[in-house]
């Protein structure tokens, strides 16, 4: 029912731990030993980093970028969606279909080893499913089922759909996971839908956490209309109940464009979106890179963000390294909890 997959749930786990494990099966060889490190206590004054881009489409394995994300040894890796092209290469329509595209993604040795060793954290954009689709696409059930299937995600028990969620990193960061896609109505102005965008403003405005960095796939200026300029008055909706709420430390990250981005956000009082990919897709070659939104712009190579938090370093601010598939640092910025 889930292609062979399993879920295995841990719990009563120590806060701030590194922990290893690997797969047994009776009569084989065990597997290989894996690790991942659990967030630190909220009151916990822990330095973090950790890495995050998107977009691996199947037909530029080897990701061989994955070796330079497991290199900077980040303590989580998030991937911001089109982690499967199920529309490219032929159209997945079956659920079989959407599985044999995770198979031949997975299946590549860089992947792999980068995921025994950095726990990931996943949000799905519109590769999933069929490019572009929003709310209601037919196609969209079957490949949300199949990214449950291949993905670590605990299932809410009230909202067995739902993929939007946080986890809180010691007083360093909080991390927002939101879900731009299965939720959007172009109709009616909302991509996140009136339950998440709920949860999302109180949440922020609850959070006491140093950053708070809201991982949306699409990018918050600039990009068109599937985008957040598609839907500008949810984004004055929320940029105004940060400003409104004195929020401090929000940080947008993104994918989606295959391009390395720093943008300052319009009308938004220097509230930045980073942007960072593809990890293995065609390179953006259409954007205007002197936009003036655009702090930082590079369409030139595969990349990811490593982002570091340490709360020692006063005044708080967040270090951004763009890092290139050959594990070099490309560009570099600092941000602060303003």
């Amino acid at each position: 029912e889930a292609d062979h997959t399993a879920r295995i749930e841990l719990e009563k786990l120590a806060p701030g731990t590194t922990y290893f494990y690997y797969a047994a099966v009776a009569g084989k060889k065990p597997g290989y030993l894996a690790s991942f490190l659990t967030a630190p206590a909220p009151s916990d004054a822990a330095k973090v980093s950790f890495c995050f881009s998107g977009d691996t489409r199947e037909s530029y394995q080897p990701f061989t970028i994955m070796n330079a994300v497991r290199a900077q040894r980040p303590d989580f890796f998030l991937h911001l969606g089109d982690t499967i092209y199920a529309d490219i290469d032929g159209q997945a329509r079956r659920l079989s279909d959407f599985w044999a595209k995770y198979r031949a993604n997975r299946n590549d040795p860089a992947t792999q080893f980068c995921l025994f060793e950095t726990s990931t954290y996943v949000v799905w954009d519109d590769h999933e499913v069929v490019n572009d689709y929003f709310g209601g696409n037919p196609l969209a059930p079957i490949g949300r089922k199949a990214f449950f299937d291949y993905w670590p995600i605990r299932r809410d028990p009230d909202d067995a759909d739902r993929i939007y969620r946080s986890f809180r990193w010691g007083r360093a960061m909080e991390l927002f996971l939101l879900d731009t896609r299965q939720y959007r109505q172009p109709g009616t102005g909302t991509m996140l839908g009136k339950t998440q965008k709920d949860w999302l403003f109180k949440s922020l405005a609850a959070s006491s956490a140093m950053f708070k960095f809201v991982a949306t796939s699409v990018p918050v200026a600039g990009g068109g209309s599937d985008r957040w300029d598609g839907y500008p008055a949810e984004r004055a909706e929320l940029l105004r109940l940060i400003r409104e709420k004195r929020i401090t430390g929000v940080i947008f990250l993104s994918a989606d464009l295959h391009y390395a981005a720093v943008t300052s956000i319009p009308k938004s009082n220097g509230l930045k979106d980073i942007t960072a990919g593809p990890l293995a897709a065609p390179l953006n070659r259409v954007t205007n890179g002197y936009a003036p939104r655009f702090d930082f712009f590079l369409a030139e190579n595969f990349n990811f963000a490593k982002i570091t938090v340490d709360p020692a370093v006063k005044p708080a601010q967040a270090l951004v390294e763009f890092i290139d598939q050959d594990n070099s640092v490309f560009h570099t910025t600092r941000i602060k909890a303003v």
